[in-house]
């Protein structure tokens, strides 16, 4: 039971910022109104100095952001977070913030020792072990039943067409004009973005195929413009409405199940408004 819960999609937060800001003001509020640990023995402003924890904590999470990003894009990719993987960054961050508040303290008292280190290691780690936990916990729940709630919702107004042979023509054409696809619309199920190419997934013969085009996304739905059912649900996704099946929702935000597929495609919750208007428009 534990298992399954702790593999359970969980989004990633990728404005890490918003959250780094209201951390460092409250670990400063922290230190300079219960100063804990041994901070009121220290000389000096408590104000400046339980700022300084709140500035090293600031300074430790930009850190952590940017080297996650470089040295450990592959781990952070969001469709394979989970909670488990939550929780054990949210560690991570707990120990590169005691250390860095161990060199501070250090610094404030002139010497550091391997013993310092422990303490601050320990200090941090009963500070924010407790509020990880739980606010990975809530927001996993929350958004969760949000995303079932909508998937729900969605469902309400699918009105799956028969497969049938339409004369609409769907035309894409690469950058340089020369390499083209030609398909029925009733054929094309989505198109995605990949790099500085787009990949193409269609049926022919009711067998799933795919086809790479040299091509932005941006200029892709331009060319998309006649053709309604076929809307964009996500930066790299755009998607014929028609072959929606289902939608599924988890805590990382909603996905569909398209005919001939596997694949299931994420919508952005920048884009799932104007996902279901179009699902109106067309019932």
């Amino acid at each position: 039971m534990l298992k399954e819960y702790l593999n359970q999609p969980y989004p990633r937060v990728h404005k890490s910022w918003k959250y780094a800001i209201p951390l460092s003001i409250f670990i400063a509020l922290f230190m300079i109104v219960f100063q804990p640990f041994g901070f009121s023995d220290y000389k000096g402003s408590k104000i400046i100095i339980g700022s300084g924890y709140g500035l090293v904590t600031l300074v430790t999470l930009i850190f952590d952001t940017i080297v996650s990003r470089i040295f450990f894009k592959d781990w952070f990719e969001k469709k394979e977070w989970t909670v488990l993987k939550q929780i054990i960054w949210q560690v991570c961050v707990l120990f590169t913030i005691g250390l860095g508040n161990s060199l501070y303290a250090s610094w404030i008292n002139g010497s550091w020792g391997f013993n310092m280190f422990l303490a601050f290691q320990c200090y941090t780690v009963a500070i924010g072990i407790t509020p990880i936990v739980l606010i990975t916990v809530i927001q996993q729940n929350r958004l969760l039943t949000e995303n079932l709630k909508s998937a729900q919702d969605f469902n309400t107004q699918l009105h799956p067409k028969d497969e049938i042979a339409g004369n609409e023509i769907v035309s894409l054409l690469s950058d340089n004009e020369k390499d083209r696809l030609d398909i029925e619309l009733s054929q094309l199920l989505y198109i995605e973005s990949s790099g500085n190419y787009i990949e193409i997934f269609y049926t022919k013969d009711k067998a799933p195929k795919s086809m790479l085009l040299r091509s932005t996304l941006k200029r892709t739905e331009s060319q998309l413009e006649p053709h309604p059912s076929v809307v964009k649900c996500h930066r790299a996704f755009l998607i014929n409405v028609d072959k929606i099946i289902h939608v599924k929702g988890n805590s990382q935000g909603l996905r569909l199940v398209l005919k001939h597929t596997d694949t299931e495609i994420p919508v952005s919750r920048n884009f799932s408004k104007s996902l279901k208007d179009k699902l109106n428009s067309l019932t």
